[in-house]
């Protein structure tokens, strides 16, 4: 029978080893709640970075194709650049815009469903100024639109249908159609509240006013060409590295260029008649002697002279001098 000390020593080393096992259990279940990452299933992400990526490329175009299209219709500069890209739910998205707001629906033949454009009603105002005879500046007055103005923010939407199709043209051959504008963005509604989209948020400058305007894209509606956009992507990256090739100077494109090297065993000359009788087996005599260097040819030139041989199995030519 053991005694009290070493009964003991083996209930302290329970305790012990108990109080090790609870705390590394305390110090993996720290770890593990560090490592969980909350998830909002309101919110869930369905769009990529690459998606994003090759958004934001598409989009950029817009802007530029919008800027340069109002530039013209208002003959004042229109600057445009898109700001931002993020991924809200639809009834998110229609809560963040402030009314009165210029919103307009649009079909993007031959995607699925329909997207939203929104322009701030100060842009807008100035936009339908400048368009009056104006120097493009919003008034601050609230008032209901007239029909005059209505006819000519109906046919800004169509600049934005323009723009939309020859920034989309390289990726799918849109047909876009806007809608007519409206006011009351709360009563726009073209999909589900909870709906994920794709928000894009543009800063928009006309003289003195700034202003925002954005593109609300539901994720039905992206839905089938998701692929296709993570496989623009690369193809724009590769596009992109073609053109810094072409920015380089001369000198080093030169260096980069491919040339055909040759390497040359040696001729031999025979009559017609010999030439007609080669089979399988014969042996050519050729006029180069068996310790002598070969002709090496760069681009058809005869530029260098060198030894014949083997390296991993391949065959081989080591240069010995300069051909003058």
């Amino acid at each position: 029978m053991p005694s009290r000390e070493a009964t003991d020593q083996i209930m302290s080393a329970l305790v012990a080893k108990s109080e090790q096992r609870a705390q590394q259990r305390e110090a993996s279940a720290r770890s593990q709640a560090k490592a969980i990452k909350p998830y909002d299933f309101r919110r869930p992400d369905k769009f990529s970075k690459e998606h994003f990526r090759s958004l934001r490329l598409i989009h950029d175009s817009f802007a530029r194709l919008l800027g340069s299209s109002f530039s013209s219709y208002l003959r004042t500069s229109v600057q445009i650049h898109c700001a931002t890209i993020d991924e809200v739910t639809y009834g998110d998205y229609i809560q963040s815009l402030v009314s009165p707001t210029v919103v307009y629906i649009v079909t993007l033949d031959p995607l699925p469903g329909q997207a939203v454009i929104q322009l701030d009603m100060p842009v807008a105002q100035a936009m339908v100024d400048r368009l009056l005879g104006g120097k493009g500046i919003p008034d601050p007055r609230v008032h209901d639109m007239t029909e005059i103005e209505m006819r000519l923010l109906k046919s800004l939407g169509g600049f934005f249908g323009s723009s939309l199709r020859d920034a989309w043209a390289n990726m799918l051959p849109l047909e876009p159609e806007t809608s007519e504008p409206v006011f009351s963005p709360e009563f726009v509604q073209i999909t589900l509240p909870s709906e994920a989209t794709a928000r894009l948020v543009f800063e928009a400058n006309l003289v003195k006013t700034v202003g925002t305007m954005s593109i609300c894209l539901p994720h039905p509606v992206l839905q089938p060409i998701l692929e296709t956009l993570t496989s623009r992507l690369s193809n724009q990256r590769a596009k992109e590295a073609e053109e810094d090739n072409d920015e380089l100077g001369p000198i080093e494109q030169l260096r980069r260029v491919s040339v055909p090297i040759i390497a040359e065993l040696g001729h031999a000359r025979l009559p017609l008649r010999e030439i007609l009788d080669l089979a399988p087996g014969q042996i050519l005599k050729l006029d180069t002697p068996a310790d002598g260097d070969l002709t090496i040819r760069i681009g058809g030139v005869p530029k260098l002279a060198g030894r014949p041989g083997t390296v991993s199995k391949s065959n081989a030519v080591r240069v010995t001098r300069t051909l003058s």
